[in-house]
């Protein structure tokens, strides 16, 4: 019976989630020099903007309206509206760093294509 239960236990247990770099790191949420948010996964910015950012306007919680794909600066961009007072604001991401980069790598293997071509942005320290 312990058998079976370690059989059909290890079915149950959910994948994990190809969308969360387990590799994340301490620079997570950084900001860099030039007031990008530092991104490694995508997951990460869909937490940022639900459970960390608020609205700059009247502090309210942000609802992501779009996703706006910057990848040749090396950013991407959740636009948010506050469910507040209906502001608009932006999220802009860096997803130019290592930790990024081969996290993505490695999720889109043979149809990895790195599209910035300038170095790597390093957190403001």
């Amino acid at each position: 019976m312990g058998f079976l239960r370690r059989i059909f236990g290890f079915w149950k247990r959910p994948p994990a989630d190809p969308a969360v770099n387990p590799r994340r790191t301490r620079d997570l949420y950084a900001l860099t020099p030039e007031g990008y948010i530092i991104a490694q996964d995508i997951a990460c910015q869909y937490e940022f903007a639900r459970d960390i950012a608020r609205c700059p306007y009247c502090d309210g919680t942000l609802r992501i309206a779009a996703q706006l794909n910057r990848a040749s600066q090396g950013l991407n961009e959740l636009v948010c509206m506050c469910t507040a007072c209906n502001r608009r604001t932006s999220l802009i991401f860096d997803v130019s760093n290592d930790v990024y980069q081969r996290w993505i790598a490695s999720q889109m293997g043979d149809l990895y294509l790195r599209n910035y071509d300038g170095p790597a942005r390093r957190p403001a320290r």
